[in-house]
């Protein structure tokens, strides 16, 4: 088996990282085509989150990320509609050793329920 990169490259889900501080540290090839596809946006990784979200959105993520830092939360997910379907999108925290180092999110084209 590969490198992590390597599988995350491979996925048929779309990927995205990113750190504490909302700078887009990384996507896959799904993550960037979806990203163009739906919202015109390329280029992203490197930029801050609130250069991809509405403000509104942005507020609810820094309350998301104050939780995982204080871990009253380890997952958070929600499900919307799409002119193609559903999306779920799941987004888990990492941390280096206790502290919160970022968030992946995987996007995940239907339903997961």
């Amino acid at each position: 088996m590969g490198d992590v990169k390597e599988m995350l490259e491979s996925l048929n889900t779309a990927v995205v990282a990113c750190d504490a501080d909302f700078k887009v540290t990384y996507a896959n090839e799904k993550c960037k085509q979806m990203f163009k596809a739906s919202m015109g946006v390329e280029g992203f990784v490197g930029s801050h989150m609130r250069d991809c979200h509405k403000p509104e959105t942005m507020k609810k993520l820094e309350k998301l990320f104050a939780e995982y830092k204080e871990k009253k939360r380890n997952l958070y997910y929600y499900t919307l509609d799409t002119p193609d379907g559903k999306l779920t999108i799941v987004n888990v925290p990492s941390y280096e050793g206790d502290t919160f180092a970022g968030v992946m999110e995987f996007l995940f084209e239907g339903s997961l329920a």
